[in-house]
Order: C-alpha cells, then structure tokens, then sequence
C-alpha cells in the first residue's frame, strides 16, 4: 500500500482510473466482488489473510473516490455521508451523490436530517428486532409507524429503480412524524 508521499507503483492513480472508467461507462460492478475474485486468482501469492487484504484494498478505493469527488467539487458532507454507507457499487454510490446533492436544497432537508440524527440518537443501542404495533404506548408511535408504513412500498420503488432523489423527497414526508416521536422520547 503507498504511504504518505510514496506510490512507487502507481497505485493511486490507477486506481483512479479505475473509478473513472467505472463512472464513465457506467459499469455495473461490485468493487468487493472484483477484490474477491482478484485474491483467489493470486492465491498463494497473497502474504496477508484475504479478508485483511479484501478490506484495506476496498478502504484504499474508497477513499480515492472520496477524494475524487471532493476535488471535483462535491460536498464533503455529502460524499462522506454517502461513502459512509458504502462504496462498493461506485456508479450507485455516485447517483446517491448526486441525488443528496439535489435534495439539500429541498425545503425539509436540515430540519429532516436533524430530526432523522434524533432518531439515531434514540436507537442508536437497538439491535435487530421487530416493530409490535400492539405494543404502542400513545398515538405518536402509531402515527410514525403509519406514516411509515405508507411511503415504505413507494420509496423502496424508487430505489429499486434507482431513483434516489424521488425517495428522498417521499422521506421528506416523514418530517413531521419524526420530529413529534423525537419530542416524545426527550
């Protein structure tokens, strides 16, 4: 792996390039896949356990993309809040990029993402389980729930189809539930 100024390989701009031809031609690739099957081919020759290896080769991508995006004028935020969640798909990554971008400017984005940060906050120790409506204890539960449960098929769709920027805006309908359960668990 390069370190500080020494790349004597050339491996951060490859790597760019990498991304670049990604991006340009719009290829549907999984970064983490292509590591997979890369470390299998080189077998023995791989000196570190693969999934040491895996893992230091997807963060070295990653943070090339991030830095690609940064100094092309992307938000810092945004990119690292999209990166956050993954960098595997860097075409996906990158209309996710783009449809953040758009949506900060959307009426309900900061009061929502304060509100979402709230909610984070509040579960930020819950594990897996399941939602028991029956278990409600007042009507903002239920409300949120509901609210929920009625943009969750039509944002799905939009993600599924790739637009991103459509389900964010049918998020933003969840403002006002949000922000009432949030008050409720102050």
């Amino acid at each position: 792996m390069p370190t500080g100024a020494a790349d004597p390989y050339a491996l951060r701009r490859q790597a760019i390039g990498v991304i670049n031809i990604i991006l340009n031609k719009n290829y549907p690739l999984e970064l983490d896949y292509l590591i997979d099957q890369s470390l299998l081919i080189l077998g023995d020759k791989v000196k570190r356990a693969a999934g040491e290896t895996r893992a230091d080769v997807l963060e070295f991508f990653r943070a090339r993309f991030e830095n690609l995006l940064i100094s092309q004028g992307h938000p810092y935020d945004v990119v690292n809040a999209v990166l956050a969640s993954g960098a595997s798909d860097i075409v996906i990554s990158f209309r996710k990029i783009e449809a953040m971008e758009a949506f900060k400017s959307h009426k309900d984005f900061e009061p929502l993402a304060i509100a979402f940060k709230r909610v984070g906050n509040i579960l930020k120790d819950f594990k897996n389980g399941s939602v028991h409506p029956a278990l409600f204890e007042n009507e903002t539960e239920k409300y949120l729930y509901e609210a929920y449960v009625g943009i969750r098929e039509t944002v799905m769709k939009h993600i599924a189809g790739r637009d991103y920027l459509s389900a964010l805006i049918e998020l933003a309908c969840l403002r006002k539930p949000v922000d009432d359960f949030s008050m409720l668990c102050w």
